[in-house]
């Protein structure tokens, strides 16, 4: 059996032996960057150089299975008209203005979107990867979900303030970002991947209560998720205790969370639901501060705590060092022996 067909299993709810290891969020490393021979900003326009580093997860990190579609968290938002601040080796894009700060007007959604920002290039790199990788390992897409794309179109601390007070205003941008996320996912699902991962960092319980992602982000994954093609994963960062159960709810296929959430009630909420738990190996400390001892503890605890795929809990720091990502799969491996 293929690590595709394990990972696929396991997501799907099928027997599997063992908890796979890998990450399910970004990996654009330096120590990664180094081996492969293709640096940043390079690797985040260059399909080229993004296939390289994309494959050097799996073949310096221990991942197993591997992630297309760059290293940061903008393309949506690029796309529908987000000029972005310049990438460097150990810093992603990130949103430099928001073109729908002053006024709603002109806001819709392009029938030209798949050929604007990167998603031309995406296509060749998906291509590329297909050609490495064949159907060996599992490949996932990854942008920004609809909510984080309305917040940057907007201006964040705007529209979570709309969500207290103008939800009309709320609603009419996520319907273009709702739009722009189900062609963004169901173009990474056309062009090879196994799954598909929404990062929302804006929807987090430390800026959004639950009862408010109840009223915004819950019908919009589920009309999400109902358009996809394939399964999807949820990425919220930050500590997710309070909307696990909202989560689940959403009719994902899994969950990804940080080591400020609780893994072991995660799971025991998550599992008789169907949905998988991706986590929680701590990235801003551990994987990047840390001694290989301590990710290696750290990673022993989220096994023992039940989590289905074990990966860092967000995207790994640019400067976290090799040695510490090793660490997961000899975690693992030392788990399944003993």
């Amino acid at each position: 059996m293929t690590l595709k067909e394990k990972f696929m299993d396991r997501l799907s709810g099928k027997d599997s032996e063992e908890v796979l290891c890998g990450c399910t969020t970004t990996y654009g490393v330096i120590d990664l960057m180094k081996k492969c021979g293709y640096e940043r900003p390079l690797a985040d326009t260059d399909p080229v150089a993004m296939t390289e580093l994309a494959l050097a997860g799996p073949k310096y990190a221990g991942f197993e299975w591997i992630k297309a579609m760059g290293w940061d968290i903008t393309a949506l938002s690029e796309a529908l008209g987000c000029s972005l601040g310049p990438a460097e080796i150990d810093r992603q894009y990130s949103i430099k203005a928001h073109p729908f700060a002053e006024s709603l007007e002109g806001l819709d959604f392009p029938t030209d979107f798949l050929k604007r920002g990167r998603f031309p290039m995406y296509k060749q790199h998906f291509q590329m990867l297909k050609e490495k990788v064949g159907e060996e390992l599992a490949i996932f897409g990854e942008t920004e979900g609809p909510f984080t794309a309305a917040a940057n179109l907007v201006g964040a601390e705007q529209f979570m303030k709309w969500t207290l007070k103008k939800p009309e205003n709320v609603f009419k941008v996520l319907e273009v970002t709702k739009l722009a996320a189900i062609e963004a996912i169901n173009f990474g699902f056309d062009n090879g991947a196994d799954y598909y991962v929404l990062a929302e960092p804006t929807s987090g319980p430390a800026v959004m209560s639950g009862k408010s992602w109840a009223k915004y982000m819950l019908p919009l994954m589920k009309e999400v998720v109902s358009k996809s093609k394939g399964p999807l994963v949820l990425h919220i960062c930050g500590n997710t205790d309070s909307i696990i159960g909202l989560m689940c709810d959403s009719g994902v296929a899994g969950i990804s969370i940080e080591e400020k959430a609780d893994m072991k009630k995660a799971v025991e909420i998550a599992r008789p639901t169907g949905v998988k738990v991706f986590g929680n190996v701590a990235t801003a400390t551990t994987l990047f501060m840390g001694k290989p001892e301590e990710c290696y503890q750290e990673s022993i605890a989220a096994l023992e705590n039940g989590t289905d795929f074990l990966t860092p809990g967000c995207g790994i720091a640019p400067n976290s060092p090799l040695e510490n990502l090793l660490q997961l799969k000899k975690a693992r491996d030392d788990f399944y022996r003993k």
